[in-house]
């Protein structure tokens, strides 16, 4: 099975001790997958506030909603505008 991130690591192995323990996917502004996740911290419509892997993201934006979420990894979609990871 190919294995997305797996890839990119193979590929710029020169960054591995500056890479996240955490995975993110952008597809466009609507949807992020991220691996890495941990718990919830807060959820509404405009602002998703989660904990990762030595870390916190915070996305924000519009009509966001939890896509799916389960032991390890966590999908959010609506319009999002931003996303800061901490």
């Amino acid at each position: 099975m190919f294995n997305f991130f797996n890839e990119i690591k193979n590929k710029y192995k020169n960054l591995e001790n500056k890479l996240a323990p955490f995975q993110c996917v952008m597809l466009g502004n609507f949807l992020l997958y991220v691996e890495g996740f941990k718990s919830l911290i807060t959820y509404t419509d405009a602002l998703v506030v989660f904990k990762v892997k030595e870390g916190v993201i915070t996305v924000s934006g519009e009509n966001l909603f939890l896509k799916e979420m389960s032991c390890g990894t966590i999908t959010i979609e609506g319009k999002i505008k931003s996303m800061e990871c901490l």
